[in-house]
């Protein structure tokens, strides 16, 4: 069985009605922030994780400025970056000294699920940029600390789940996916900007196209 995670039954509202009658496919709403996906994850995966093959999560997220992603582009998580994991000083956050920092903060989405994928976007000619993302705990609401993290981490965009999920499948030693719309430039933060109601959207319609394409390869051990 495929688990989809999603912070908010919001983000993934247009694909209930698909979803319906099809029983290789869970819904999981984690909640915001890297804590309540961690726990309520960990604790879902360790009821039922013997029935789940594959977890994809995903959302919306907001892109940095000069990284190359704009608005309502379809992003697919390269790597997740615990983004504000450190000391926090007043221009930069650093790493933890010897002995402090054996924490993973960066997480690699490398599978025979994520090339399958891959190939089907490409297949379906849905464009999808390949980037890092940046998982923080305070949503980025200025350009120049938006400017910081994606220099710091050469990355694209930021979400609050991501890095949580990918560790909690690393845990559970199930594959892992990401993929996102961007909702909003992070910059000085101004909603009136924001796109959230298309980028869920249209999050929603490519999470439709995978999944006709691939839900039973993916699925399989639990068909049989």
């Amino acid at each position: 069985m495929l688990l989809i995670a999603a912070a908010t039954e919001n983000e993934i509202k247009p694909l209930f009605h698909f979803l319906t009658g099809i029983d290789q496919v869970e819904v999981f709403i984690t909640g915001v922030g890297p804590v309540a996906t961690a726990a309520s994850l960990s604790r879902h995966l360790t009821l039922h994780g013997s029935k789940i093959d594959a977890v994809w999560n995903i959302g919306v997220a907001g892109a940095y400025t000069d990284s190359g992603v704009n608005m309502l582009d379809i992003c697919l998580a390269q790597q997740e970056i615990l983004g504000d994991f450190g000391i926090c000083l007043q221009s930069e956050i650093s790493s933890f000294p010897p002995g402090l920092d054996s924490t993973d903060t960066s997480f690699d989405f490398k599978s025979d699920m994520a090339a399958l994928l891959k190939r089907i976007l490409s297949e379906q000619k849905i464009v999808c940029k390949e980037v890092n993302f940046v998982t923080v705990n305070c949503c980025t609401g200025t350009k120049e600390r938006g400017e910081f993290l994606h220099k710091k981490h050469d990355a694209g965009c930021e979400n609050m789940e991501g890095a949580a999920v990918a560790r909690v499948c690393q845990e559970f030693n199930l594959p892992c996916f990401e993929l996102r719309c961007i909702s909003n430039l992070v910059e000085d933060r101004d909603k009136t900007k924001w796109q959230v109601s298309e980028a869920i959207e249209k999050i929603c319609r490519v999470t439709e196209v995978l999944l006709k394409a691939s839900v039973r390869t993916i699925s399989s051990p639990a068909d049989g």
